[in-house]
Parts: structure tokens; sequence; C-alpha cells
């Protein structure tokens, strides 16, 4: 069973990830905002991130460049956001993210990337 934080300010989402992760034998943590969710990620918590770019007390990017810059950490990140900011996928794949997903996103398509990402 994997470990997966969801750091998502919107509570419909996340709940909505929560239960189908869930459902999927997982075990879930959640976060409302950029700080607690990198501290839970520091102390770790997650096997795997599921992470908004946008939220209150910073943003997605900065959590993970941060992590990224931890040797001792290595959380796989996906993204998703509502965001339609140029050049997003691009530098979210340069920070290493294993995919990024637009909010409203296929769940399913989310579902085996989430898979995906865990047995690699």
């Amino acid at each position: 069973m994997a470990r997966i934080l969801i750091v998502e300010d919107d509570l419909n989402i996340s709940k909505a990830l929560e239960l189908r992760l869930t459902q999927d034998g997982h075990s879930v943590l959640v976060s409302h905002d950029a700080v607690v969710g990198l501290t839970m990620a520091t102390q770790g918590h997650a096997d795997l991130i599921l992470m908004d770019i946008m939220m209150p007390g910073g943003d997605g990017l900065t959590v993970a460049h941060t992590l990224g810059s931890l040797p001792e950490i290595e959380i796989p990140v996906i993204f998703i956001t509502a965001s339609k900011k140029p050049g997003l996928r691009e530098e979210a794949l340069e920070l290493g993210a294993a995919g990024l997903f637009e909010k409203p996103f296929n769940t399913k398509l989310l579902m085996e990337t989430v898979n995906n990402t865990l047995s690699n």
C-alpha cells in the first residue's frame, strides 16, 4: 500500500482524490496549503505527492523545487492545476514531475499515472 500526499486547497478536489485513492488501496494524507504539505513531505510521510500549483502558503512548483534540493528526499510529484500559464508543463517537467494534469482532469488517466509512477 502506497502512501500518497495530496496537497490541494480545493476541498472538493482533495476529498474526491482521497476517496478514489483510498478505494484503490492507498493510504492518503491531505494538506490544504503548501507549507504544511512541504513539512509533511520532508517528514517522510509519502511515496508520491499529488500537488496543486497555485495555493495558499506558496506554489507547488516552489515546493517541488525545495524537495528536489534535498538529496535525502526522493518523492515523485504529479501536478494538478487550473493554471493556463504558458510554459508551465515544461517548467514542471524540468523539476522532474511525473506528470501534470489540467483541471478538470481525466480521473482515469490520473490514476493510471499514479499507478505507473508508483510501480517505477
